[in-house]
């Protein structure tokens, strides 16, 4: 959980970090129609869009990759909310930007579980935590050390 745990790492602001979101849920998996139960269940894409949008990590690769690939296109500046735009853009085209795994109990359920991964800095972090924590608190970090990796749940 990304919180004020991080403001006392003591690692230079451009060290890389991830923040990963990981939920899931039971499914009944012997149709193919439980992924958007899952999306819906775990808000994935707008805990994504959440965080892709924030002031504090602008210009950040997710929403690079956005512009990159035209989904943005169709947005009118200030015609509605950015971020419910984002969350539907990444919903959309959620095989580029969301993992998803599935552990099968039997022939027909299992548990399916999506991850959410977002690079930035160590810097960033803590200006964002500094912030508004809630911003980041449903995050795992994981800091890139040269000595391995730190993960912070």
């Amino acid at each position: 959980m990304a919180d004020n745990r991080v403001l006392t790492l003591d690692f230079p602001d451009d060290t890389a970090v991830d923040l990963v979101f990981e939920d899931g849920c039971d499914v009944a998996h012997y149709n193919d129609d439980y992924y958007d139960y899952v999306y819906s269940e775990t808000n994935v894409f707008g805990v994504a869009a959440n965080l892709v949008t924030s002031e504090h990590f602008k210009n950040n690769a997710t929403l690079n990759e956005l512009r990159q690939q035209d989904l943005l296109e169709s947005y009118e500046r200030g015609s509605f909310d950015f971020e419910t735009f984002v969350t539907e853009a990444l919903r959309e085209n959620s095989w580029d930007f969301v993992d998803g795994t599935l552990e099968q109990y039997d022939y027909k359920r299992g548990y399916y579980r999506v991850n959410f991964t977002f690079s930035t800095t160590l810097g960033q972090l803590k200006a964002a935590v500094n912030a508004d924590a809630r911003e980041v608190a449903p995050f795992t970090v994981v800091v890139h050390t040269s000595i391995g990796d730190l993960t912070i749940d």
